[in-house]
C-alpha cells in the first residue's frame, strides 16, 4: 500500500474510533464542573498523574517495544516470540511493583492506595493490548478497543458523578471498571493465549527489546513529570482549588493533543515502514510540512474561539482557568511537533535521543516552578511547560538532521508569528469586537496555511460523488 494512503486511512480509523468518544468525554465538562469541587477535581487529576507516573516503570515500556517489532515480523512464529517476550516482562513488571508499591502508599497512609494500584495496573493491560493490535495490523481493531474503553468510561463516569453522587470514587472507579472489562472482551476475543508460548522466549530478542524500550522511560517519565511537577507544585505552594483550575485549563490542550494523538498513532508505523524507499525524503517532508500548517492553524484557532466556548463548557467557579489557556496550547503545539521528530527516532530504533531531551526538560520544567510559582502562582505552571517544550521541540529539531533534511517555510514562519501575536493581544483584552475579529483572522488564516490540504480534500469528495 502507498505509505501516503497507509498514513491516512490509519489515522481515519483511529480518529473514527476516538473522536466520539473524546468530544463527548470533553462536553461533559459542564457536568464535572458542576458536581465536583475545584478541590475534588484537582485530586483527582493529581491521582491520575501519579498513575502515569508508574505507569512506564511497570511495564518498562514494552508496548512500545511490541509494536515497534511486530511491524518487523514476517511469520507467524517470529510474532509468537515478540508477543511472549513482552508478556513475560510486564508479568514480572506488574509483579515486582504490587510488592513494592502497595506497602509504601500504606506507610505514607494515603487513602486511595488500592484504587492507584488497580488503575496502574489496567492501564499497563490494556496499553500492550492497544499496541499488540496495532502491531499485528489491526489498526481497526485498534479503534474499536479504544471507542469501547472511552464510552464505558463516560458511561460509568455519568452513572456514578451525576446518578449515585460517589464524586471523586466514582470517577476513580469508572476508570478501573471500563479498562478491567474491555480488556477481558478482548483477551476473549482475539484469543491470546494462542500468541503466547513462553518456550519461543529468545534470550537475544529479548535483550534487543528491552535495549528499546528502556531509555524510552525516561522520555516518557520526563513528559510526565512535566506535567505532574505543576500540579505537585501547586498542590503544596498554591493549594488543591489552583490544582482544579489548572486541570481545566489543560483539557483544551488536552484536546488539542488528541487530534495529534490520532495522527501521532499512525505516524510511528508509516515513519518505520517508509524507511529505505526511494520516496522517503519527499514523504516525511510532505507530512512534515502538513502537519505543521495544520497543527499551528489548530492552536490559533481554537485561542481565538476560546472566550466563546469557554463561557458555554465551563462553570463559572473555574472561569480563570482562560487565562493560562493559550501558554498551555502553544506549549501542546511545540510538544506535538517534537513528537513527530520521535517518530523518525523510533524509527531508526535510536530511543537514546528520545530520553535525554526529555530529562533535560523536565528540570527545566521543575526549575522555572520553583523559582516563579510564589510570584506569579498558575501562571508559573503554564510557562515552565511552554519552556521546556519548547527546549524539547529545539533540541529534537537540530538532532534529527542526523538522519533526515526537513525543509522550512520561513515565509509561512513569519505570517504564522505575526497572526499569532494578533490573535494573543485580542484575546487577553476580553473584548467582544476583538474576539470577533480574532475568530475571523484564525479561520482566514487556517483556511491559507492549508489550502493545499483543502483541495486534496475537496477534490476526493468531487470525485467521489461523480
Amino acid at each position: 500500500m502507498n505509505e501516503k494512503k497507509r498514513l491516512i486511512k490509519n489515522t481515519g480509523i483511529i480518529a473514527i474510533g476516538n473522536l466520539s468518544t473524546k468530544l463527548v468525554s470533553f462536553f461533559l465538562l459542564p457536568l464535572y464542573t458542576a458536581l465536583l469541587s475545584t478541590s475534588e477535581y484537582g485530586t483527582f487529576d493529581y491521582i491520575l498523574s501519579i498513575a502515569t507516573f508508574c505507569v512506564p516503570f511497570v511495564s518498562v515500556l514494552m508496548d512500545e517495544s511490541i509494536f515497534r517489532f511486530l511491524i518487523d515480523c514476517k511469520t507467524e512464529n517470529q510474532k509468537k516470540k515478540v508477543i511472549s517476550t513482552s508478556v513475560l516482562v510486564v508479568i514480572i513488571g506488574m509483579f515486582c511493583f504490587s510488592i513494592i508499591g502497595i506497602p509504601i502508599m500504606q506507610i505514607l497512609h494515603y487513602k486511595y492506595t488500592y484504587y492507584a494500584i488497580i488503575y496502574i495496573l489496567l492501564n499497563v493491560v490494556s496499553g500492550m493490548l492497544s499496541a499488540l493490535l496495532r502491531g499485528i495490523g489491526r489498526t481497526d481493531q485498534f479503534a474499536v478497543f479504544n471507542f469501547l474503553l472511552g464510552s464505558s468510561q463516560i458511561l460509568l463516569n455519568v452513572f456514578f458523578i451525576a446518578v449515585l453522587r460517589w464524586g471523586l470514587i466514582g470517577m476513580l472507579l469508572a476508570s478501573i471498571i471500563a479498562q478491567l472489562i474491555v480488556s477481558v472482551i478482548f483477551i476473549l476475543k482475539i484469543h491470546l493465549w494462542k500468541y503466547i508460548s513462553f518456550k519461543s522466549i529468545d534470550n537475544i530478542l529479548t535483550k534487543k527489546m528491552i535495549q528499546y524500550s528502556f531509555p524510552l522511560i525516561p522520555n516518557k517519565v520526563s513528559w510526565t513529570i512535566i506535567n505532574l511537577s505543576d500540579r505537585i507544585i501547586l498542590m503544596n505552594v498554591v493549594g488543591s482549588g489552583a490544582t482544579g483550575l489548572y486541570a481545566v485549563s489543560y483539557k483544551f490542550p488536552n484536546l488539542m493533543d488528541t487530534v495529534y494523538g490520532f495522527f501521532y498513532q499512525s505516524w510511528k508505523e508509516s515513519s518505520a515502514r517508509v524507511l529505505g524507499d526511494e520516496s522517503q525524503n519527499e514523504f516525511y517532508n510532505l507530512v512534515y510540512r502538513y502537519l505543521k500548517n495544520f497543527m499551528f492553524a489548530l492552536v490559533v484557532g481554537m485561542i481565538a474561539f476560546m472566550p466563546l466556548v469557554f463561557h458555554v463548557l465551563i462553570n463559572e467557579s473555574y472561569y480563570k482557568a482562560i487565562y493560562y489557556v493559550p501558554i498551555l496550547l502553544i506549549a501542546t503545539y511545540f510538544a506535538n511537533i517534537s513528537g513527530f521528530y520521535g517518530g523518525i527516532f523510533t524509527a531508526y530504533k535510536d530511543t537514546k535521543i528520545m530520553g535525554t531531551t526529555t530529562v533535560a526538560a523536565a528540570i527545566i520544567n521543575l526549575a522555572v516552578n520553583i523559582l516563579l510559582i510564589k510570584w506569579i502562582g498558575i501562571y508559573a505552571a503554564a510557562l515552565s511547560t511552554l519552556v521546556s517544550n519548547y527546549a524539547v521541540y529545539i533540541y529534537r529539531k537540530k538532532k534529527v538532521k542526523q538522519y533526515i533534511s526537513l525543509k522550512e517555510d520561513w515565509k509561512n514562519s513569519i505570517i504564522s508569528m505575526v497572526t499569532m501575536i494578533l490573535i494573543l493581544v485580542m484575546f487577553y483584552t476580553e473584548q467582544t469586537l476583538y474576539i470577533t475579529i480574532a475568530c475571523i483572522l484564525a479561520v482566514v488564516y487556517a483556511i491559507f496555511m492549508n489550502q493545499e490540504i483543502i483541495k486534496i480534500i475537496f477534490k476526493k469528495i468531487t470525485s467521489n460523488s461523480i
